[in-house]
């Protein structure tokens, strides 16, 4: 074949991948800003709408900006998943840069679908001009008003207040309120169907809050016709909610926590297989335990913060280790040391004592049901994990994704064990309830978001790329691999070497060890999957 003949084919080859013949995007993809001359330090809200093209759901968008000058104030949430087909609007809100001057926001924008394929290629740029100067006014306005704070499960009004400040008058499409999650519009006006010139209207919204700790912005994005095309502007408004149970009343939570409530009232926290295994009987004193633990969180926002206080308080008031002596958390308060179990009962009790549902969460092997004990609390966002073993106070995917679930895991599965939450109400033998399930479904795609959210943007692709084809046993195994590595190891490791390369390096450490009993520290399998790298 001719040289000649070679670059032909080349030249075509190149025109048809640019024409999009061979590489079709999974999605149309537009982007929009709502003003581009700004006051220093000010908000710019990026519009960008997500059109499904492509042949599978889109599960998440991620928007990165080139630069330090921008920094991103609030991310949308995307859809559960969006389908083929469907079409969203997202919007982020951006603060401009604090020095005046002209600048270039670059942005870039990734998908990811279903199948965890990362697509990239949809890049825009604004020139925003950052100026003290009174900035080119828009015959349109609009103004969000909120308070600054709220209770949870407050009902409070948002108003949204709209201006037109030129010489005629402006068709008006539609009102968008992008609200926290768990908000709930309890009473909506209606939009005009335009706006007059020299006119102001405010819409007055019901919004109810969640029994919930938010702390974020409220945004309206206004819809018009200008000519013969439709634009967008939004407005935005900061609030926080706050959520303190210790301070609400018994209907009140019952509201709150439904079903949840229970993990308050209960009097036990460990069933009768524990009294007779440690020579004890778990009274609780909620009481004094309030007394305890009420200085602590009261000034706490959410559960979530008052779990990470009482732990901090736990870890820097007792020595952890030893023999479990007592099941009685009033107890335990007058030790000097604390055993594990003993620390999770405490940890346990003293969150109940301030109204937060929580229980004893443990491994069941069908006869001793005392085994790798952890806290569980609840919260409207789901349930939280406290493990003093391994300092963890988060969700339950931050425990799936840490370095001693993946044993239990192989207990589960391969051994029979249980995860149980301790349940008793009357102290006779077993008294829990089988909570497996909830540990172990889905747990590859859990697992795989959580470690997304600890690799690097740009390394994300490189993370699909790995896990693209594996097998459901490997793909787990590669995720725990993943899940127990130091977030900087795991990251250098995406960035040096190849998805191909990776991939053979795990390959036979997998197939060595996935049938033989795990060490209860995963992170000895990353130092060995890190000693066979080239």
């Amino acid at each position: 074949m001719t040289m000649k003949r070679l670059l032909t084919i080349a030249l075509l080859t190149l025109i048809v991948l640019t024409a999009g013949c061979l590489f079709k995007p999974p999605a149309e993809v537009r982007f929009s800003i709502d003003r581009s001359v700004v006051n220093p330090g000010d908000m710019i809200h990026l519009f960008v709408f997500i059109n499904n093209t492509g042949k599978v759901g889109l599960t998440d968008a991620i928007l990165k900006i080139e630069g330090d000058d921008f920094e991103i104030l609030q991310e949308p949430d995307f859809p559960d998943v969006l389908p083929v087909g469907d079409s969203v609007q997202l919007v982020w809100i951006i603060r401009a840069p604090v020095k005046p001057g002209t600048y270039t926001l670059k942005l870039s924008l990734e998908l990811v679908d279903a199948l965890k394929r990362t697509w990239s290629g949809f890049y825009s740029s604004f020139r925003i001009s950052v100026s003290s100067a009174s900035p080119v006014q828009n015959p349109l306005k609009i103004k969000v008003s909120t308070p600054g704070s709220v209770r949870g499960g407050s009902e409070f009004n948002l108003l949204v207040e709209i201006t037109n400040r030129g010489s005629e008058e402006i068709p008006l499409d539609e009102l968008k309120l992008s609200l926290l999650p768990g908000m709930e519009i309890k009473e909506e006006p209606s939009l005009p169907a335009k706006i007059e010139p020299s006119r102001n209207l405010t819409l007055k919204y019901i919004i109810k809050a969640p029994y919930a700790h938010r702390d974020g912005y409220i945004s309206a994005v206004l819809e018009y016709l200008s000519g013969n095309s439709k634009k967008s502007m939004a407005q935005s408004a900061r609030i926080t909610v706050i959520w303190q149970p210790w301070f609400e009343l018994q209907e009140t939570l019952k509201e709150a926590y439904g079903s949840n409530y229970r993990w308050i009232s209960g009097g036990y926290l460990v069933d009768e297989y524990w009294v007779k295994a440690y020579n004890s009987t778990p009274t609780v004193d909620l009481t004094t335990l309030r007394q305890v633990a009420l200085p602590i969180v009261e000034d706490s926002p959410s559960e979530v913060d008052a779990a990470k206080k009482l732990y901090s308080w736990l870890r820097t008031n007792y020595a952890i280790g030893g023999n479990t002596t007592t099941l009685n958390p009033s107890e335990m308060l007058s030790k000097k040391e604390l055993s594990h179990e003993e620390s999770q009962i405490l940890l346990t009790a003293l969150l109940r004592s301030v109204n937060v549902p929580a229980r004893v969460v443990s491994l069941y092997n069908g006869t001793d049901c005392t085994l790798s004990p952890i806290t569980e609390f609840y919260t409207p966002d789901g349930w939280h994990v406290i493990d003093v073993r391994q300092g963890i106070v988060g969700s339950r995917e931050d425990f799936l994704a840490s370095r001693r679930f993946p044993k239990i895991y192989q207990l589960t599965v391969n051994y029979g064990y249980r995860i149980v939450a301790q349940d008793p109400e009357e102290m006779k033998g077993h008294e829990h309830v089988d909570v497996t399930a909830y540990y172990l479904v889905n747990l590859q795609d859990r697992l795989y978001w959580k470690v997304s959210e600890r690799v690097n943007p740009e390394l994300r692709s490189t993370l699909g790329l790995v896990m693209e084809g594996m097998d459901e046993n490997q793909a787990l195994f590669t995720l725990f691999l993943f899940s127990s590595a130091p977030p900087d190891e795991l990251n250098e490791v995406l960035k040096t070497y190849s998805a191909k390369t990776i991939r053979e390096t795990i390959k036979p450490i997998y197939e060595f060890y996935w049938d033989t009993p795990w060490d209860w520290d995963f992170i000895k399998y990353w130092r060995v999957f890190r000693e066979g790298l080239p």
